[in-house]
């Protein structure tokens, strides 16, 4: 007898059966090493900061076997408003895998959508093997992707700098990101009103006091760790289990404010340590203006590979940059 595949829509009440799922579904890397993701007792806490996402659970002859979260938002590439289907979040337990899980949720999920985007998308390192192996038939990989950068915080605390925004800052925060941001692909210019939707959406993990500001720049960071944990695997089988750090989830800086920008992000690692977390990841890619910042304050660089399968990649993008929106990866 056949296995039987059911797929449902997932609740709050799923919660803690979707943690135990993504934490007993690690990713395997080529290099032998895995990480597996812990989100605790609040599973959608992430979630919850990129505002509409459907979270599914498949289900094998009853017995829960893996998720799958997607979300719409917009986005500009070559200068277009696109509306575009990101999937994360997927896992499937080991056990049941070959069954064609993935197939049924996918399928589940663009009826979901459908009529409703434009193209999915999605970042996949080049380590990743079973998920390159997913995409490698896929079309619209662009020439290049983002790079995820981790900052160490230890090396990089400095004084206090700037303040906590609030939202009588609004129209300058709007400047300074749409400035610092401007012409890289995916970036969706701020209005005030767009960005105090984002800060509005879970204001207890990333609202107003969430940014800081200088002259001329702009820092926002979610403290990740305080939702999010982590079990690395290596190569030798050796196990690390840690707290996430911050995530850089919004940041920009004017024309010969580097500066800032780089002491902004300083006054945020001496903040993270306070909160016994060592490390602050951004997202950038090697031709935006923010590289040589985050790249001079770097411990380690790991590329993604990038697709917009229904999109082509806009003429001169490498040149122009691309951006990533933190909240969504």
């Amino acid at each position: 007898m056949g296995n039987t595949i059911r797929i449902r829509e997932a609740t709050l009440a799923d919660a803690a059966l979707l943690s135990e799922i993504e934490r007993n579904s690690p990713l395997e890397f080529a290099d032998g090493s895995s990480l597996a993701i812990d989100r605790g007792d609040d599973y959608f806490a992430s979630a919850r900061l990129m505002g509409s996402v459907r979270a599914t659970l498949a289900e094998v002859d009853g017995e829960p076997a893996g998720v799958f979260c997607t979300t719409v938002h917009p986005a500009l590439i070559g200068g277009e408003r696109r509306r575009m289907l990101y999937f994360h979040h997927t896992r499937i337990l080991p056990r049941f895998q070959g069954l064609g899980i993935g197939k049924a949720l996918a399928d589940d999920m663009f009826e979901h959508w459908k009529g409703r985007f434009d193209s999915p998308y999605w970042y996949i390192s080049p380590l990743n093997a079973h998920s390159q192996a997913f995409a490698r038939s896929a079309p619209n990989k662009w020439s290049f992707g983002p790079a995820w950068v981790s900052l160490p915080c230890e090396a990089n605390a400095g004084p206090p700098c700037g303040r906590p925004a609030t939202r009588e800052d609004a129209d300058e925060i709007v400047s300074i990101l749409n400035t610092g941001h401007e012409g890289e692909e995916m970036f969706l210019p701020y209005t005030a009103d767009s960005l105090a939707e984002r800060l509005g959406r879970g204001p207890e993990q990333y609202g107003w006091s969430s940014i800081w500001i200088a002259e001329g720049a702009v820092v926002g960071v979610w403290p990740e760790g305080n939702w999010i944990g982590t079990r690395v695997t290596g190569s030798d089988g050796t196990t690390t289990f840690s707290r996430s750090g911050g995530a850089v989830l919004d940041y920009g800086f004017l024309p010969g404010a580097g500066g800032q920008l780089r002491d902004l992000l300083r006054a945020w690692c001496s903040w993270l340590l306070e909160q016994e977390m060592g490390e602050l990841t951004v997202f950038t890619s090697i031709h935006s203006r923010s590289w040589p910042v985050f790249q001079a304050m770097s411990a380690s660089v790991s590329q993604f590979d990038f697709w917009t399968a229904a999109i082509q990649e806009p003429a001169n993008a490498r040149e122009r940059g691309l951006y990533v929106d933190h909240i969504y990866f």
